[in-house]
């Protein structure tokens, strides 16, 4: 069995294909998304995912995530003791999701589709495939993040030659790219991103937006612990302001409540700097692939980010038409992947 993998900035899944359809592979938990997020413990186990997750706001110093922007380079991420590479990192991820697959097909699994940003250099992706190799995977395959998200809405099984966008804001990247289907071969005309920019940067804005709002004296302000207490805090309203108009995020410190109302417009004004830098690599796509929007069959989202309300109206504005959205933005890559498996 090979499994399909969507290695994320801040959550990753993997996905089979089963029964002629792709199926994600729920973790020990139940839950298809696992944070990418890797912490020591005192006795010097390792958590993965949302065990992991957790402890950014109580063990920050012994946590890492958004390692996924460091792939290929030397940085290197302290934990408690240890340091770790980006792709160490990345495949003690990778091995979770491994388990989980073993656990759900009661056999070992060898092989793997990995998915990456299209932009990704050779020294990122070799990065990639030692994550792999490290988490044990003896045969891995690299697929581009747009290519996967457009097998997963089939636009590989259309007859006519088409072309279409797919538009993919994650945690935290940002990768557009316009995919081209003649003859059965799709083929990425041309791509464009941002490797700093996704729901990470959103939420340090709203952070910043928080700090400013409820006057937190600095010496709070610069705790690390409580910054990711805010951090968790805005990230759930976040996420609660794709069904609800209005919503209040409040911390309690030192027995003092601070809080801020947060609407819908106002977060689309919190983030306006990040929606403006959004423009110009989907402008730039276009010119290199020399076609108007005008021209594309579809819009295709992919990425969490992309529920944003804000987000959404922009592409909506910028294309002229709504969005391709039928399948979970969180998903689509992962399901993809499968498909390719």
């Amino acid at each position: 069995m090979i499994i399909g993998i969507d290695l994320g900035t801040t959550h990753s899944l993997a996905a089979i294909w089963r029964e002629g359809r792709a199926e994600l592979v729920p973790n020990a938990l139940g839950e298809f998304l696992t944070p990418s997020v890797v912490s020591i413990d005192k006795d010097e186990s390792i958590l993965v995912g949302r065990a992991a997750r957790e402890r950014l706001q109580s063990h920050p110093s012994r946590t890492a995530a958004a390692f996924k922007r460091a792939m290929g380079t030397a940085k290197q991420f302290d934990l408690a003791s240890r340091r770790f590479r980006a792709e160490e990192l990345s495949s003690l991820v990778l091995r979770a999701l491994k388990a989980d697959a073993e656990a759900l097909l009661g056999e070992a699994v060898h092989e793997a589709v990995i998915t990456v940003p299209a932009y990704f250099s050779d020294a990122q992706r070799q990065a990639t495939r030692s994550a792999g190799a490290m988490a044990g995977f003896t045969q891995i395959s690299l697929l581009n993040e747009p290519t996967a998200a457009a097998l997963a809405y089939g636009l590989n099984q259309r007859d006519s030659e088409t072309q279409f966008l797919v538009f993919d804001l994650g945690g935290g990247t940002f990768d557009v790219s316009i995919l081209e289907m003649f003859d059965g071969v799709m083929e990425v005309r041309a791509t464009a991103g941002d490797n700093h920019l996704g729901g990470e940067d959103v939420d340090e804005l709203l952070v910043s937006a928080f700090i400013a709002h409820t006057k937190l004296p600095q010496k709070l302000a610069d705790d690390a612990e409580l910054r990711a207490q805010i951090a968790a805090r805005v990230e759930a309203a976040k996420r609660a302001l794709e069904t609800k108009e209005g919503v209040t995020v409040s911390v309690m410190v030192q027995q003092q409540e601070y809080a801020m109302p947060l609407t819908a417009e106002g977060l689309a004004s919190a983030i306006a700097p990040l929606l403006d830098r959004l423009r110009a690599p989907i402008e730039r796509a276009l010119r290199d692939a020399k076609i108007r929007s005008s021209e594309l069959e579809a819009v295709v989202l992919a990425g969490g980010s992309t529920r944003l309300r804000a987000v959404r109206q922009l592409v909506a504005r910028m294309f002229g038409r709504f969005p391709e959205t039928a399948i979970n933005p969180d998903e689509v890559v992962a399901m993809g992947a499968a498909v390719q498996a």
